[in-house]
């Protein structure tokens, strides 16, 4: 799990995954947020400037990837502060958590802005010093984004409300919601290919891992899918456990290649297996010994008994 945590973190700190995650999430996968755009936030605090206004804002330290967008040209917010979470697990009270995050970095902004003001004397009346937040004060939105990464299906709550006890439809309206934004292999194949980077291969592999066959019919069909860079090859064995070949020293992986030979690997183990329980019957039956079957398959006694432990066929 730790190592998924470390490559996960890695992989979407990348600007150009990081970008076409949110592309996706805000705009069906056309691509408005630019790569030059995003600037890495230090998850213990931020630092930006608005209208010659710096604001800093301490945060805590478990947020997985923090950026902060400044589109003034293609967006009428013109700044966005975005977080990414990975998950290699289900999660289910994600939703608090995001939400809490989210608030927490609005706390934060109105707290350090409120000290500004409260220092350089911008309170113009009581109600406003009462707070320290000013009439015209403006927060920085903040979107948080959950990236799974695993290949069960995501059955915990999207939203807030999900979590909550049976309430009657007079006082739910009454509740505020909150919802998760969520990128999971699941999502359909026409929503995935919406994924312009490699995250979308990435989440193409995790999704068809749990049938070889599948995954090589997709490799086939889909090209972008056949190299990929170190880093998401090797993500890639590590969220779907395929024991795929990866050399450190290339840039680039063949998946095609490595695919087909896990698979004419997971054959010559199912006839070695086959084999194997073909003898085991044999000798429970009584009609040859453990020596003369071992003599046929050409490998020691002591070497068969453990090839019998490792397929769980105990005599």
């Amino acid at each position: 799990m730790g190592n998924i945590d470390v490559l996960s973190k890695q992989f979407m700190s990348d600007n150009e995954i990081f970008a076409d995650a949110f592309n996706f999430l805000l705009y069906g996968g056309k691509q408005k947020i630019k790569p030059e755009d995003l600037k890495p936030l230090d998850t213990n605090s931020i630092s930006v400037e608005i209208n010659d206004t710096k604001i800093s804002s301490a945060f805590q330290k478990n947020r997985d990837v923090f950026k902060i967008l400044s589109a003034k040209k293609t967006d009428k917010v013109g700044f966005l502060i975005l977080g990414v979470e990975n998950q290699a697990k289900i999660h289910y009270a994600m939703p608090v958590r995001t939400m809490l995050y989210d608030s927490m970095q609005y706390a934060s902004q109105v707290d350090l802005k409120s000290k500004e003001n409260r220092k350089n004397k911008k309170c113009s009346n009581s109600d406003e010093f009462l707070s320290g937040f000013t009439k015209e004060d403006r927060l920085i939105p903040v979107i948080t984004l959950v990236v799974y990464f695993g290949s069960n299906e995501w059955d915990g709550p999207t939203n807030i409300k999900d979590m909550f006890i049976n309430v009657d439809k007079s006082v739910s309206k009454y509740l505020p919601n909150y919802y998760l934004n969520l990128i999971s292999p699941q999502l359909s194949d026409l929503e995935l290919s919406k994924l312009k980077s490699e995250l979308g291969v990435v989440m193409q592999f995790i999704k068809n891992s749990n049938d070889k066959n599948r995954l090589l019919k997709s490799l086939e069909k889909n090209k972008r899918l056949q190299k990929v860079s170190n880093i998401s090859a090797t993500l890639i064995k590590e969220t779907t456990g395929l024991n795929l070949k990866i050399s450190k020293e290339k840039e680039f992986i063949d998946m095609n290649k490595g695919v087909k030979e896990l698979l004419d690997d997971t054959k010559k183990e199912g006839k070695k297996e086959g084999k194997l329980s073909a003898f085991y019957d044999m000798i429970k039956q009584g009609l040859i010994t453990l020596d003369q079957a071992a003599n046929s398959l050409g490998i020691s006694t002591k070497q068969l008994l453990a090839d019998f432990k490792e397929c769980n066929l105990v005599l």
